[in-house]
């Protein structure tokens, strides 16, 4: 494992021409100084509330910078250009060298912009011959000052293969504009969120040279692919999240072209393993068959009892725990932009289930929980044929879990289900059910501060407010995973209309939208400045004496006038008598004076007081 580490040093002028746990809502953390925290001088204790005038200066500042991405525009869409031409397709591993070219483009990017950067290997499965490079993963950490709110910011820069054979009107890693529309691999997936907070980011310290909160990146590039190996360093540098308040990541969740929409709920999985043991080792056929009681028969009969012919759950425990869909979530549903034969023709399947309505097909995909069936371990899958009688096969199978599905329940259902089949098929050999990978559903209330904070922002660019959903639950398994292990709060940005294709032949995206993502997130980077601050004294020792780049760009006298040494507050607490100096004697006129006004009536006192 490598980690490079850039020093923090004294900010300047950006150019941009240069190449706590978790446990309940938003609302319920403590924002002020935890008893954990001893710093007389907190930086959220001193921290003074904004006032109206300070709103105004902040509302002008963010103006300004939209102006600014307005401005460089141009600029903005020669970094998505460079990105795009990079083939950073994760699942070639001959194309490993490029993914990382993009990765080193922007982490030189985030390091002009005094990121602190840590980089990372990953150990992913390769060859024994394969000397190609590894791949890697960033640590990103731009730390302003103590007294404001941290966010993480998730992006990923590899891509879905794409060729132009594949019915592409251009070479899909050639960057092109065609009548206010952008084309390239990349433009409406992970480039191009990368991009828009890359400028965002510029914008910001280019008129302020600074930020008004504390950003984490975590960049990867093997997104594509599972996000091989990043789960590993997720758990291993958990003291890298913290100081997050948030993690923010990009979410193509547009139903219709008519408003985004911007879901609060996430899904869960859970892996089964279905295993039958019938003897301690395979035997042959030709010489035990008939003999024993095969697993493999045994497997396929249970696994058919899961589902039906219309491959619907059928164990109704599950199925009774999904909470019903509202009558508005129904109407967003029927709103929706989805073609049918499009869909078919795109991965050349004959039938889809529920064609009688479009409202039904995205509602069993989005709002319903699902089972797939993946594979059988133990068997032999090779080419040609074989006598082996395999004795111990184990089969895979998964089920999407929804809000109010916990993975302990849904375990129990399915194996108190497998055993009753197993004594009504009167099954001779022996069960059992293992749970391969979990990860329980998450939800977040649609009044969570920071969810506020990213709908005043949609509001301001798009100039309407978006539709919320609960019950729409996004299939996006880096956030769950990110929530599992972190079980820090998260928010969704939606990123593209829905008329854009993402992953698909043709990648495009609106320039207008792509100018409004990138104003989204300078929004949001305002909006949570506004949000107070949390004192984080109880997870890191001395958090609010840590200096920042804001205290950096303090005057050193303004920063001992609020920040007194401890010698000083010695100073003035004890008072220290010279030596060798006799103690003056009192004056006795001024003891006179005193004595003669305590005396006086009250009416003398309070004119002497108002002269």
């Amino acid at each position: 494992m490598k980690e490079h580490k850039s020093h923090v040093r004294l900010p300047r002028r950006s150019k941009r021409s240069s190449s706590r746990p978790y446990t309940g809502s938003d609302d319920e953390l403590p924002f002020g100084p935890s008893q954990a925290c001893r710093c007389e001088h907190c930086a959220i204790r001193n921290r003074p509330k904004p006032t109206d005038e300070d709103n105004l200066r902040s509302t002008a500042m963010l103006r300004k910078v939209d102006a600014a991405v307005e401005k460089n525009f141009e600029e903005t869409l020669v970094d998505l250009e460079d990105f795009v031409r990079l083939q950073s397709v994760s699942a070639d591993l001959e194309l490993i060298a490029e993914s990382l070219k993009a990765l080193c483009l922007y982490r030189d990017r985030l390091e002009r912009m005094r990121f602190n950067i840590f980089e990372y290997n990953i150990n992913a499965p390769r060859g024994a011959c394969d000397t190609s490079p590894h791949p890697k993963v960033v640590f990103a950490h731009y730390f302003s000052s103590p007294s404001k709110n941290t966010i993480l910011i998730y992006a990923y820069l590899d891509v879905a293969p794409a060729k132009f054979e594949d019915g592409w009107l251009s070479e899909p890693f050639e960057f092109y504009m065609n009548d206010d529309m952008l084309y390239g691999r990349g433009v409406c997936t992970g480039k191009g969120m990368a991009v828009c907070w890359l400028q965002a980011i510029e914008a910001w310290l280019e008129l302020n040279d600074d930020l008004p909160i504390n950003i984490k990146f975590i960049v990867e590039i093997m997104h594509a692919v599972g996000s091989v190996g990043l789960q590993h360093y997720l758990e291993v540098k958990r003291e890298f999240f913290l100081d997050v308040d948030c993690i923010v990541f990009g979410n193509n969740s547009w139903i219709n072209d008519d408003k985004p929409m911007m879901s609060c709920s996430l899904t869960g999985w859970a892996h089964f393993g279905l295993e039958m043991r019938g003897a301690a080792k395979t035997l042959e056929g030709g010489l035990a068959g008939g003999l024993v009681y095969e697993p493999m028969t045994d497997v396929c009969a249970l696994m058919n009892s899961l589902v039906d012919n219309l491959h619907v759950l059928q164990i109704p425990a599950i199925q009774h725990m999904v909470r019903p869909t509202l009558v508005t979530e129904w109407a967003l549903i029927e709103s929706a932009i989805f073609s049918e034969y499009a869909y078919k023709e795109q991965f050349g399947i004959r039938r889809l289930r529920f064609e009688l309505t479009k409202a039904e097909l995205l509602h069993n995909r989005w709002c319903q929980s699902t089972m797939s069936m993946h594979g059988i371990e133990g068997c032999y899958s090779r080419k040609g044929s074989s006598m082996a009688m395999p004795m111990s096969v184990m089969a895979k199978f998964s089920i999407k879990l929804l809000p109010d599905q916990t993975v302990n329940l849904v375990h129990t259902h399915i194996e108190e289900f497998l055993r009753t089949k197993c004594e009504e098929l009167k099954t001779r050999t022996n069960l059992k059910v293992h749970l391969l990978d979990s990860c329980d559903p998450s939800m977040w209330g649609l009044d969570a501060r920071y969810s506020k904070a990213l709908v005043r922002s949609i509001s301001r660019v798009y100039q309407l407010e978006p539709d919320l959903s609960m019950n729409i639950v996004t299939c996006l398994p880096i956030a769950s995973t990110f929530k599992k292990i972190t079980a820090k709060p998260i928010i969704l940005m939606p990123y593209a209309h829905r008329m854009d294709y993402s992953h698909v032949v043709n990648e495009s995206i609106p320039k207008q939208c792509f100018l409004r993502n990138i104003k989204l997130c300078t929004g949001l980077v305002h909006e949570l400045s506004l949000l107070p601050a949390r004192c984080k004294c109880d997870v890191i020792f001395e958090y609010c004496n840590r200096q920042g780049i804001a205290e950096m760009l303090k005057p050193h006298t303004e920063k001992n006038l609020h920040r007194p040494t401890i010698f000083a507050h010695m100073r003035r607490t004890k008072s220290v008598k010279p030596r060798n100096q006799q103690p003056a004697e009192p004056d006795p006129n001024k003891r006179k004076n005193l004595r003669d006004w305590l005396c006086a009536p009250f009416r003398r006192k309070r004119m002497s007081t108002t002269k």
